[in-house]
């Protein structure tokens, strides 16, 4: 995918403009609304079976945008094709072995043990249709999650729409178009995660933290950090005072000092020996060179995070990562820049993706920011809570506690709403049918699929191709033709799609 111009199908300065004016809408149109709303009384249980009809028409929506991205010949080698092939791998005996992305063990690439829990499904049916449902679905549990978290806090109204704000999100949309990637499971997580944590229930909290540390390394500074929160939030130590935590808060809050050590522990310990242990002798962790100007090893590149934070302030906060922070929170009303205490748990999700030297990874149109999507949304709910004493982490708000969660979600749906329909690619000024249409060599691309889809050979094939190819243990990219055990005159090489005469709009 190409810059913001090109993906928003118009000028960068428009893209300024369309953020300006859903500010302006917002702060006019919301209060009106939030006045009306205000003076309904709505009785417990009134949106739960729309929030159903909502919660299934989005699954049919966001599966079926992925799932028709995908057989138009719009998904790709990276990443569809890797995480498919080395889940029908594992699920036939062959390991981590990914001949995709040119490695004989995909863990020397990423910490994604997540992947196995599609290995019972290929072993019934392998489908990557698996995939694009388990991608929904994880987007909108996790708005099923936080609904049920602040349902009794905020109202009917408000946790309807936020679950719905979810859903509505233009970043949901953009990751329902980005083929598949294990760290777009860890939304489900992050929120059920949280649903614990606001309950006071252990099982819930940690099966929700340690499920979205399996969605890939990263996700481990995150879980390392967010432990850090819980433990200054639930102050575990106080004996005395107001606001003390429950029993299972307060055995939250320790569970969170141990967290720290054990996830920071862990992500450098599979960074710097378990993920270079399964890669060719010699070679280190390989997305270091996201940050090489900060160093050319983990250690060097935290070591000058603390000494030179000017090297990472100016990238990070250059006019790329301003307009990424604008795209995610202006669709939100700003709200989240209202409760900055509890924001801060998007500190190190936030930090990596934006000091990153890649463009792909700081943008809206790809899977790096799917941990943000949670978070925003954790913190648009806590802004619709009243906080009557000042605690960690927060505010004190003294306000009606029947208003202020209706003037949040009248904010939120206004702004979501109006992002939606300038940045979603699903509908409005952002929209791509493109990418749903069947490019103009699809037919004959079905035939060669049809042709080799069963016979099992190993294969150089396009990138167009190969996720339609990779149910097979050696299927390379082209233009790579060598794989240890197969000779070349036992390969075939694909021709190119698209053809070499037409551009690949992609």
């Amino acid at each position: 995918m190409g810059n913001y111009s090109e993906q928003f199908n118009g000028p960068y300065w428009l893209v300024g403009l369309f953020l300006g004016l859903i500010l302006i809408v917002t702060w006019i149109v919301a209060p009106r609304i939030s006045k009306a709303w205000a003076k309904l009384e709505i009785a417990e249980g009134r949106f739960r079976i729309t929030t159903w009809f909502v919660a299934i028409l989005a699954f049919v929506v966001l599966f079926s945008v992925g799932y028709l991205r995908h057989i138009s010949f719009h998904s790709k080698a990276w990443d569809l094709a890797i995480f498919d092939q080395v889940i029908w791998n594992l699920a036939n005996g062959n390991g981590w072995e990914c001949s995709v992305r040119g490695v004989t063990d995909l863990r020397g690439d990423h910490f994604e043990p997540i992947l196995l829990l599609f290995v019972p499904f290929y072993k019934i049916l392998p489908w990557v249709g698996w995939l694009f449902a388990a991608q929904a679905i994880s987007i909108i549990g996790a708005g099923l999650f936080l609904r049920a978290a602040y349902h009794k806090k905020v109202g009917e109204l408000a946790s309807f729409i936020l679950f719905t704000g979810i859903v509505l999100f233009p970043p949901v949309h953009w990751l329902a178009l980005a083929d598949f990637h294990p760290i777009a499971l860890a939304p489900f997580f992050i929120a059920l995660g949280w649903l614990g944590r606001k309950r006071d229930n252990i099982p819930l909290f940690l099966a929700g933290i340690i499920g979205m540390s399996l969605c890939g390394e990263e996700s481990l500074i995150v879980a390392g950090w967010w432990c850090l929160w819980e433990f200054f939030a639930r102050k575990p130590w106080r004996k005395s005072g107001d606001n003390l935590p429950t029993v299972n808060g307060r055995i939250i809050g320790w569970l969170g000092l141990a967290g720290i050590f054990v996830f920071w522990i862990g992500f450098f310990w599979l960074s710097s020996v378990y993920i270079p242990a399964h890669r060719i002798e010699g070679q280190g962790y390989f997305y270091v060179h996201r940050y090489e100007y900060l160093g050319g090893s983990m250690g060097e590149i935290i070591r000058n995070i603390f000494l030179k934070p000017g090297l990472w302030i100016k990238h990070a906060f250059d006019s790329r990562g301003l307009s990424l922070l604008a795209l995610y929170l202006v669709p939100l009303g700003l709200l989240p820049l209202r409760r900055p205490g509890a924001l801060a748990l998007l500190l190190p999700t936030i930090l990596y993706t934006l000091m990153s030297v890649s463009d792909e990874q700081r943008s809206i149109f790809h899977q790096y920011t799917a941990m943000w999507i949670p978070f925003l949304f954790i913190v648009v709910a806590e802004t619709m809570t009243v906080h009557r004493t000042t605690g960690a982490w927060g505010w004190d708000i003294r306000t009606n506690p029947k208003v202020l969660p209706i003037k949040r979600a009248a904010t939120l749906i206004v702004a979501v709403s109006l992002g939606m329909l300038a940045f979603s690619p699903i509908i409005g000024w952002s929209m791509h049918p493109e990418l749903l249409a069947p490019e103009e060599w699809a037919g004959e691309a079905r035939g060669i699929v049809h042709t080799y889809s069963d016979t099992g050979e190993p294969l150089s094939a396009p990138s167009a191709l190969c996720p339609h190819l990779s149910h097979r243990r050696v299927l390379l990219l082209k233009p790579n033709t060598t794989w240890p055990g197969v000779e070349f005159e036992d390969l075939v090489v694909l021709p190119d799609f698209p053809p070499p005469d037409q551009p690949d709009p992609d």
